[in-house]
């Protein structure tokens, strides 16, 4: 078996991973309030509705539809994982590279 020695460039390399790290912009403040936030708020005011719905929904339907209900239902518990992930996406947000 051969092996092969590659040569590499620390300075193309260290440039290419500063490239592919994700840039901070508002529109990625916007998606961390829109995926994260937004559905708990909603769930926390409609949780009721949304179980209800989905329970009616569940009642009236068939095989594998009426496990899709039975799981859409917990739509309208509040996840508090998603609230805690959220927050750490902000404090990542806002924090300040270290240079």
């Amino acid at each position: 078996m051969r092996r092969y020695k590659i040569k590499i460039n620390q300075e193309k390399l260290e440039h290419l991973k500063n490239q592919l790290k994700p840039g901070k912009s508002y529109l990625a403040l916007v998606g961390i309030i829109v995926f994260f936030f937004i559905p708990e708020v909603i769930a926390f005011f409609y949780g009721e509705e949304i179980r209800a719905f989905f329970q009616a929904k569940e009642d009236s339907a068939l095989g594998v539809s009426k496990l899709l209900y039975k799981e859409l239902k917990s739509l309208g518990e509040n996840s508090f994982f998603n609230i805690a992930l959220g927050f750490v996406f902000v404090i990542w947000f806002f924090k300040e590279r270290k240079k």
